[in-house]
């Protein structure tokens, strides 16, 4: 195990004092050693606090403000103190698995070409009973998450990922503040274009489930606001990538192949086909190495989307 880069963990909470004392223990118990762990307070109004505040180890600081300002603004403020060589974020109600960072650090020092490190978790529910079930990342090379991508988010929550500060930096990337409940996604999109991902294929962190947490409150609170962000990623996603595509299109990809609504109108059997043209003939002169696996994903997800013109879709939907 080499101990020379240094790893930065971003935890952003907001009362979660239930959870938070099993959250911050998994992570100072890690095995690879050198690592901050950066706790932001994203004004909790609970006993949040003095849990944090209970703790005396210097590999951890604190950061705390009034008000609830979203995790988008918290982690931008992690990052804005973050010293490591390398940084993930972790949710204040999950668990970390002892091996995860050393594992990802050994994997990132040993492939300069990654810059991302993902892989699976398991779930577990408000009690802490784990699934015993690992869900593993169904795209894992880098063309196979690059075409992914334009779809949905493969990346198993931001807690699940390790990757290269520099990256941020370079790009001048940081979390869009606006964004409520899909931040994660955007910022992974736009580290894209500037090295190569890979999901492994190994379990990193229990993920709870069905406790009410701040980001699937939000989705149910606003599913119209959270549909259109969903659509502005989706549209940041196909762009930053080249592609010009109209707002239209964006609708359809948006609900037949992100949500995947049924097909029942004949229209949209056409919109669907013309659309997959336009990409194939952009891709042309586009020439990504993952532009089969676009189109193939393409089919793939669309195929779930409807029931009674499969057969048409199909043989009008093949490469040729």
């Amino acid at each position: 195990m080499i101990e020379d880069k240094k790893v930065s963990i971003i935890t952003c909470f907001y009362n979660e004092e239930k959870y938070l004392k099993i959250a911050i223990d998994s992570v100072l118990a890690q095995t690879y050693p050198n690592f901050e762990l950066i706790l932001i307070n994203d004004g909790s109004t609970d006993n949040s606090d003095k849990i944090v505040k209970s703790y005396y180890d210097n590999r951890i600081k604190y950061i705390s403000y009034a008000g609830n300002k979203h995790q988008a603004y918290a982690r931008n403020r992690g990052l804005e103190i973050a010293t490591g060589d390398y940084i993930g974020f972790f949710d204040g109600d999950d668990i970390m698995l002892p091996d995860k960072i050393e594992k990802q650090v050994d994997y990132l020092n040993e492939n300069k070409d990654i810059i991302l490190v993902s892989g699976g978790y398991m779930s577990m529910n408000a009690r802490g009973e784990v699934s015993g079930k690992i869900i593993m990342p169904q795209y894992q090379s880098d063309d196979q998450i690059k075409a992914f991508m334009l779809y949905g988010n493969c990346i198993a929550f931001a807690g699940a990922a390790l990757f290269r500060r520099e990256i941020l930096d370079n790009g001048h990337i940081r979390f869009d503040e606006m964004n409520r409940s899909s931040e994660d996604y955007q910022l992974f999109i736009s580290m894209l274009p500037y090295g190569k991902f890979v999901n492994l294929n190994e379990c990193f962190f229990y993920y709870r489930i069905n406790h009410g947490s701040k980001s699937t409150l939000a989705v149910k609170d606003n599913e119209k606001a959270y549909d259109i962000e969903i659509k502005r990623v989706l549209e940041y996603a196909w762009s930053m990538r080249g592609f010009f595509l109209e707002k239209e299109d964006y609708i359809f990809i948006h609900q037949f192949l992100y949500n995947r609504t049924i097909i029942w109108k004949f229209y949209d059997v056409l919109k669907g086909i013309q659309i997959y043209r336009k990409i194939k003939k952009q891709l042309n002169d586009l020439r990504l190495s993952e532009g089969k696996l676009i189109l193939r994903y393409y089919r793939k997800q669309w195929l779930r989307t409807y029931q009674i013109y499969w057969l048409i879709c199909k043989a009008l939907c093949r490469e040729g």
